[in-house]
């Protein structure tokens, strides 16, 4: 189903209501460094995924940062049962997503439509060996821009994850290239392209 008529099935049906994507967070959306875990969803058959999902799990078990992980595939994570479920599961009200741009749109929506907040939403784009992200967060007035060789983009973002968690705010970029936001954002959509987000609920 074309993500666009899906939304609109649910919007027409009542599930979103009035919410819209929560770009905006308050500070005091989640207590950082909280015992609470975080849950992990990765979309699985999607390599990118596999490998970010793989490292930010080895980022937090050296951090002491306790999480679960759960798997959904790409249709999974376009169906409202499914995500619904995994909603009603999360333990410590905080979840990182790593999956295609679709599957994190709607899997957005409707945790928005159930009060949540997106702290971090961060695009990824794969060309040859490098990664191209442009992340934005409530923190932040505007989004930051930078690239990483591929071989160390997923420390970065790990890191990224893990600082927001138990330290104040996002500092992806330091030490990294900036780059235009143009730029940035011209290959949305495309294959080699990957989105990872942390929601509080």
């Amino acid at each position: 189903m074309d993500r666009r008529n899906f939304i609109k099935s649910l919007l027409a049906s009542g599930a979103l209501g009035f919410s819209p994507l929560a770009a905006q967070a308050a500070n005091g959306l989640f207590t950082p460094g909280a015992a609470q875990p975080v849950m992990i969803v990765g979309q699985s058959g999607l390599p990118y995924a596999v490998e970010l999902v793989a490292r930010l799990r080895q980022v937090f078990a050296t951090a002491g940062i306790e999480h679960v992980h759960a798997e959904a595939t790409a249709s999974e994570l376009t169906g409202y049962s499914h995500v619904i479920a995994l909603l009603d599961r999360v333990p410590g009200k905080r979840v990182i997503g790593v999956m295609d741009d679709a599957a994190a749109l709607i899997f957005q929506e409707l945790a928005a439509a159930r009060g949540a907040a997106c702290v971090i939403n961060t695009h990824h784009r794969f060309a040859g060996q490098e990664v191209r992200h442009c992340c934005t967060s409530a923190g932040l007035e505007g989004n930051i821009v930078w690239s990483d060789s591929h071989s160390d983009h997923a420390e970065r973002i790990g890191r990224l994850y893990a600082g927001t968690l138990t330290g104040p705010g996002p500092a992806a970029s330091r030490g990294a290239r900036v780059a235009s936001v143009e730029a940035a954002v011209a290959a949305d959509g495309i294959p080699g392209s990957l989105v990872s987000f942390l929601i509080a609920i």
